[in-house]
């Protein structure tokens, strides 16, 4: 289906997704990552992934929809392909907090993940990020899967939209959603991109990552080494 109205130029999203634990003892993760991807539509993106999809379909997987972590290998190296050849018009941003370097401020869930947007918003919305960025008047649509904090997810809330309106500029309006991730592709992208940071900094495995990098995708990676 093709849209019958043009896309807000001046309308940027920002989907954005986590990677690792908040388990602190010796059997959670090293690393928590907090991964966003900035874009723009038209997302010439969506039409090659849902090929990806359908494609597999046919050969008789049966993938609702893309998840990383449990898709076959087959379906990361196309999915990873497919996101290659559309980088431009991409911006690819990752918090990476190191768990055994953070202050005691910060080793609880509610305060990583709040110190982590901070951050994610401030690279991703700052005056050194290149285009996509939301021009005068325009407007910031921030998507997230639902919030991984449940104990405390309001006071979560309270602190996204604290940063987003601190770090939005005036002459910017901004949504906050909360979508669940098989419903928006987009969402997918964003997990994807999580767990590609996620294997590099966790395991030492950055092939999949290297498939978007060697592209030439805008990226950041900013370690969260803050007090808290």
């Amino acid at each position: 289906m093709t849209s019958t109205r043009e896309p807000a130029p001046c309308t940027t999203y920002l989907y954005i997704d986590e990677a690792g634990n908040f388990d602190f003892g010796r059997g959670g993760t090293h690393h928590f990552l907090l991964t966003g991807v900035l874009m723009r539509r038209p997302f010439t993106h969506l039409p090659s992934l849902l090929e990806v999809k359908y494609d597999f379909l046919e050969d008789g997987l049966d993938l609702e929809y893309f998840h990383a972590s449990e898709d076959r290998q087959a379906v990361r190296d196309r999915v990873f392909r497919c996101l290659a050849a559309h980088v431009g018009g991409m911006r690819l941003i990752c918090v990476v907090a190191c768990k055994a370097e953070l202050d005691g401020g910060l080793r609880s869930p509610e305060r990583l993940y709040s110190a982590a947007f901070d951050r994610l918003v401030r690279e991703a919305l700052g005056g050194r990020a290149p285009t996509p960025t939301p021009a005068p008047g325009g407007q910031i649509i921030l998507v997230t899967d639902s919030l991984p904090v449940r104990s405390g997810g309001a006071t979560v809330r309270k602190a996204v939209r604290t940063t987003l309106k601190a770090h939005t500029p005036a002459s910017v309006s901004y949504r906050i959603l909360h979508h669940a991730s098989r419903a928006d592709v987009n969402l997918q992208v964003a997990d994807y991109c999580a767990w590609a940071m996620y294997r590099k900094w966790e395991r030492g495995d950055d092939r999949s990552f290297r498939i978007i990098a060697d592209a030439g995708i805008d990226w950041v990676e900013s370690p969260l080494v803050i007090a808290g």
